[in-house]
């Protein structure tokens, strides 16, 4: 359920500390988030070698890995699972693509595996992504994933320039 042929979801290990200080400190992208800090080696280390407990916690990142030609598994991101709520069986997803591997259908599959093991593992009712309206190349990315735009929030982040409105987009679980 966490892979297939050519990619897989799995837990943070410590070597994915470096990738994780690369992705988390790219201030261009904070607006994207909810960090506005950046985090230390020591913090990341800390977070890649700590206990994780879906419900406890109620967030969960996984790492995408992608297996290339040669047969070796190079992460080229992440998937989040955030604002997870069991009484109300839905959850936040948040995806990062390595900048060097965007562009080659890592993102979609990422969350197709993350959809699997949503909604088939935790049995979850719904998830959700709330996707600044101007970065159009995730609105793309979840529309294709079948999430659909449900509703406009108005000034929503802070953005680098601006105020942004954010959509929010739905993925209901049908079985």
């Amino acid at each position: 359920m966490l892979e297939n042929a050519k990619h897989r979801l799995r837990a943070v290990e410590p070597e994915d500390a470096n990738l994780l200080h690369r992705w988390e400190n790219d201030d261009k992208t904070w607006w994207l988030g909810g960090s506005v800090t950046p985090y230390s080696k020591a913090t990341l280390m800390k977070f890649a070698t700590g206990d994780h407990d879906l419900y406890r916690d109620k967030q969960l990142r996984l790492m995408l890995d992608y297996k290339n030609n040669d047969g070796a598994w190079i992460t080229v991101g992440a998937v989040d699972l955030y604002d997870f709520d069991p009484r109300n069986s839905r959850a936040g997803v948040g995806i990062v693509v390595d900048l060097n591997h965007r562009k080659k259908g890592h993102g979609g599959v990422g969350l197709e595996l993350l959809r699997e093991y949503a909604f088939q593992h935790l049995a979850l009712n719904q998830l959700f992504a709330e996707v600044p309206e101007s970065h159009k190349s995730s609105i793309s990315l979840f529309n294709n994933a079948g999430y659909i735009s449900c509703e406009t929030r108005k000034n929503w982040v802070r953005g680098v320039n601006s105020w942004e409105d954010v959509i929010l987009m739905q993925l209901l679980n049908r079985v």
